[in-house]
């Protein structure tokens, strides 16, 4: 039994989706290299302008943690700071796998990410 961790999400940068959606997709790149990255998928909401979309999965705590402090989410960060984001939704979750199967689910509540 392991428990993986998953973030899943949507921000708005509004006209801007493009610019941070070619910064995301550097990121992303980055981050599937990473020990304990399973999954890591960016894309632009093609029902909402101006919105992207992210879905993780981490394989433990300490590997998401890790990622935080990596120097592409660094540059990542500094590279959006010229977009202003309009809105935000995204849950972090922690799963355990039994068998292939979802044994539980609950709200991650770990170190703040942001």
């Amino acid at each position: 039994m392991a428990e993986e961790f998953i973030i899943a999400g949507w921000l708005d940068y509004g006209p801007n989706r493009d610019q941070v959606l070619e910064h995301f997709t550097a990121c992303a790149v980055a981050s599937r290299d990473e020990p304990g990255c399973l999954d890591y998928t960016v894309c632009a909401d093609p029902q909402n302008p101006g919105r992207v979309v992210v879905f993780e999965r981490w394989a433990a705590e300490e590997d998401l943690i890790e990622h935080f402090t990596t120097p592409h989410i660094a540059a990542f960060r500094e590279a959006v700071k010229p977009y202003p984001r309009s809105g935000r939704r995204d849950e972090l979750r922690a799963s355990e796998f039994l068998d292939g199967e979802i044994s539980f689910l609950r709200r991650y509540e770990g170190p703040d990410r942001r």
